[in-house]
């Protein structure tokens, strides 16, 4: 039987210059999502969330992270001086088309788009050149197969993306298409450079993960804090 890791600590990156922008100024900025660096603002908030990990997890067996520029930023901030393992199935939602056009120029050059997205609904709708949401849930469903294979009852941390925290929570919870979309509205997301933690168990013979909401998920940084 493959076990969890005893403990994995989920981060989310700290914020980021993408976090600031809308829609039209990510586009007219002309550079891959991959690519945003952490704000002044973000670093202080990486350096909060250092301090909470040091007293709490400050030697975790292995530190894996997503290969996106602020997500590499915020887990050298937090850790800077244990080794990292970057994991290409830790990478935010591509986008596709919407990256790199406005809604405007999209219903110029490909109507079509708009109008297969609306017929396809959220869930299910790849956007051309980019991954719908079971393509994301895909990879996942692999990368939680791999850390029972090769950490067992290990603690790990993994830094990552509020989008795909979204989507490892309704795995998880086994949240119905209809939740994980409720909230995803709602903007009901892991706050960044905030907290997740989930605990690897064996019942019934059975290994599974744990979560109280009350106690693991922590936020370092306060939503209203202004730093």
């Amino acid at each position: 039987m493959n076990l969890y890791p005893e403990t994995i600590v989920f981060v989310r990156h700290a914020e980021s210059e993408g976090n600031l922008l809308s829609v039209e100024e990510r586009v007219r900025l002309c550079q891959g999502t991959n690519l945003y660096a952490l704000t002044a603002r973000g670093r202080v908030q990486a350096m909060v969330t250092r301090r909470w990990l040091a007293e709490h997890f400050p030697n975790p067996d292995r530190i894996i992270r997503s290969y996106y520029r602020r997500v590499a930023e915020t887990a050298d901030a937090i850790y800077p001086d244990l080794p990292k393992r970057e994991d290409e199935r830790l990478a935010e939602a591509n986008r596709g088309i919407w990256h790199v056009r406005t809604e405007a120029r999209i219903a110029i050059e490909a109507p079509f788009e708009i109008d297969r997205r609306k017929f396809e609904g959220l869930y299910h709708y790849r956007p051309i050149g980019g991954e719908n949401w079971p393509d994301i849930e895909g990879r996942i469903r692999s990368f939680r197969n791999s850390i029972c294979k090769c950490y067992p009852n290990q603690t790990i941390v993994v830094v990552t993306h509020g989008f795909w925290l979204l989507l490892w929570q309704k795995l998880v919870h086994r949240w119905s298409i209809e939740e994980a979309l409720e909230k995803y509205q709602a903007g009901a997301v892991v706050d960044n450079a905030s907290v997740l933690i989930y605990h690897g168990t064996v019942v019934k013979g059975r290994s599974v993960l744990t979560h109280d909401p009350a106690t693991d998920y922590i936020r370092p940084v306060p939503k209203l804090t202004i730093l």
